[in-house]
């Protein structure tokens, strides 16, 4: 939704992805439901979810609506993977593959990795 958080950068003053933005409202107009996942703050509160929901989540909010962001629910303080991590999921698109490619080629990618 918005570039990596650089140190010395607050979420508050990063630009919205406007392409990301859009491809999302796209979907949601066409009847998908936005679940965002966030892991922000996971590293700044240990994992805390409380601390998150309370010093995190509002700032999100805001954000969101400051940039026109629509979505249907927000999940907070999902695992944080470090620096050299990533997750492994046989449902997942990267950003720039949701951005460039069709619905279909998408379900294409997820099938061949669930077919391995």
């Amino acid at each position: 939704m918005c570039p990596i958080k650089q140190s010395g950068e607050d979420y508050r003053d990063l630009p919205v992805d406007v392409a990301m933005r859009d491809r999302l409202a796209e979907l949601r107009a066409a009847g998908w439901r936005i679940i965002l996942s966030s892991s922000r703050g996971m590293r700044t509160y240990d994992g805390n979810a409380g601390e998150i929901l309370r010093n995190v989540f509002p700032t999100l909010v805001e954000w969101l609506k400051r940039h026109d962001v629509g979505y249907d629910e927000i999940w907070m303080a999902k695992p944080w993977p470090g620096h050299d991590g990533f997750y492994i999921d046989d449902r997942t698109v990267r950003p720039r593959e949701f951005l460039t490619h069709s619905m279909e080629e998408l379900k294409a990618i997820c099938d061949r990795d669930r077919n391995i």
